[in-house]
C-alpha cells in the first residue's frame, strides 16, 4: 500500500513529465517552422533553373540574397525565439522531493 510520501512524490514526477514534455513539443514545433522556412527559401532561390538565373547573383550586404534570407536571417530570429523561450517559457522544476525508500519498509518487513 503506498503511503502518503510515495503519492506525492509520484504526483510531482508525473506533473514534472507532462510540463516537460510540452516543452518539448514547443521546442520541436519551432525548431519545425524554421527548418521548413529555411529549406523552403533555399530551394526555391538558391537553386533556380539554368534559364532564370541571373548573370550576377543579388547581394544583400555582400551576402547572396539566398543565403541572407534562407540562413542569416532566420538564425538570427532563432535565436531571439530561443532566448524568449527560456526566459519565459521554461520553468523551474518543483523543490526536490526525496525517493520514498522502500528497502526500509522491506527490511521492516523481514523481521
Amino acid at each position: 500500500m503506498k503511503d502518503r510520501g510515495e503519492e506525492s512524490f509520484a504526483r510531482v514526477q508525473a506533473r514534472h513529465y507532462r510540463r516537460c514534455l510540452k516543452e518539448a513539443k514547443v521546442a520541436a514545433a519551432i525548431f519545425l517552422l524554421a527548418f521548413l522556412f529555411c529549406i523552403a527559401v533555399i530551394a526555391a532561390w538558391g537553386y533556380p533553373g539554368p534559364g532564370e538565373r541571373p548573370p550576377e547573383p543579388v547581394l544583400v550586404w555582400g551576402i547572396p540574397e539566398w543565403v541572407f534570407w534562407g540562413l542569416l536571417v532566420p538564425w538570427l530570429a532563432m535565436m531571439g525565439v530561443t532566448w524568449w523561450f527560456a526566459l519565459f517559457v521554461l520553468r523551474d522544476d518543483e523543490p526536490h522531493l526525496p525517493m520514498p525508500d522502500r528497502r526500509a519498509d522491506d527490511s521492516e518487513a523481514d523481521l
